[in-house]
């Protein structure tokens, strides 16, 4: 089996980062740790922080009965206090986007600036949000940059590192320094780590105690957050191998209910179903589109172009921009 496969296995464990690229390792993990994690408290270092105030356009939506997440940190002078809460405030009201438009989308976000936040901090807040949307928008435009080769070697890891490095480059680009860190400055510090321990256990260099002995020294050198954070992913690995054996063995989804209730309490549980529903959404739909790919590619009077044609209509009309980028990787899995 191809190295792509060793890969991909290792990096779905770590956040599926293979198949959304323009994502770092943890961002792409970030719903399934959302679903697990309480809802974000204050740094000590904030003296007090925002009200929690829902905008009523929410109580229409998907996110209607859930807790807002995130929050607005202010110092005792009443500036922004950077911190990942804000992002995940921000991502909070972004998720809703597809249930109403794009503008309506950022304008519940700004309103939630308005009804939570005071002057200097108010005005602060709303231009870190304009910045962190000239980002996301940079984002999806240097997603487009980043192709799946036909197929995958061991340099692959290198290839990872460096549409990696044009992430950060990115990031900086669009954001403050001081939100850079908070923001993603714990992701990146733990893609480093994922990375270059897929670099020493695919080496041709070391022999296996070399691999034993550098990933070892790799995991004392850990700052102590980065390690609570791979034993969480270990946790989760294991949580959803044995859910899937849970599911092959004829568990319902109530057993399954109750098992993740009594891992990670009710909420968690209730979070985590519709992540797994939305999951095999997506897989359904995956799989319906090679299905219809193939029948096109199976019409002998067609052309090598007009199959083409039809399947790129095929894949717009079924697909966003955003899950077109993520398809080859699906594709070549497929294949094994």
């Amino acid at each position: 089996m191809r190295l792509f496969l060793v890969l991909a296995g290792s990096l779905f464990l770590l956040g599926l980062w293979v198949l959304s690229p323009s994502q770092s390792l943890v961002d792409n993990n970030l719903n399934l740790k959302t679903a697990l994690r309480e809802p974000v408290t204050t740094s000590t270092s904030a003296t007090r922080v925002s009200k929690v105030v829902m905008n009523p356009a929410l109580k229409n939506s998907s996110l209607k009965g859930t807790d807002i997440d995130g929050m607005y940190p202010v110092d005792e002078s009443g500036n922004l206090l950077f911190s990942k809460s804000i992002k995940y405030r921000f991502e909070y009201f972004l998720s809703t986007l597809g249930e109403f438009p794009l503008e309506q989308v950022l304008q519940m976000v700004r309103d939630d600036i308005q009804l939570n936040l005071q002057d200097p901090a108010r005005q602060q807040a709303l231009d870190l949000f304009d910045d962190y949307i000239a980002y996301k928008y940079a984002l999806a435009e240097l997603e487009g940059s980043f192709e799946a080769g036909a197929s995958y070697e061991s340099q692959d890891i290198q290839k990872l590192r460096f549409q990696l490095q044009q992430l950060r480059d990115k990031r900086r680009e669009y954001l403050p320094s001081e939100a850079v860190d908070a923001f993603f400055g714990f992701d990146e510090l733990y893609d480093d780590f994922v990375l270059t321990s897929l670099e020493i256990k695919h080496s041709q260099q070391l022999t296996a105690q070399e691999k034993q002995q550098q990933l070892k020294s790799l995991e004392q050198s850990l700052p102590s957050e980065v390690q609570e954070m791979r034993d969480e992913t270990t946790r989760i690995s294991h949580v959803f191998k044995l859910t899937q054996e849970m599911k092959e063995q004829g568990a319902s989804m109530e057993d399954i209910f109750d098992y993740n209730s009594q891992e990670f309490g009710q909420q968690a549980a209730e979070r985590l179903q519709v992540l797994d529903e939305n999951r095999q959404a997506w897989q359904v739909k995956v799989q319906s589109y090679l299905a219809d790919k193939q029948a096109i590619l199976a019409q002998e009077e067609l052309s090598e172009v007009e199959k083409a044609e039809k399947i790129n209509v095929l894949k717009s009309g079924q697909f966003s921009q955003q899950e077109q980028a993520r398809l080859p990787a699906f594709e070549l899995m497929h294949k094994e």
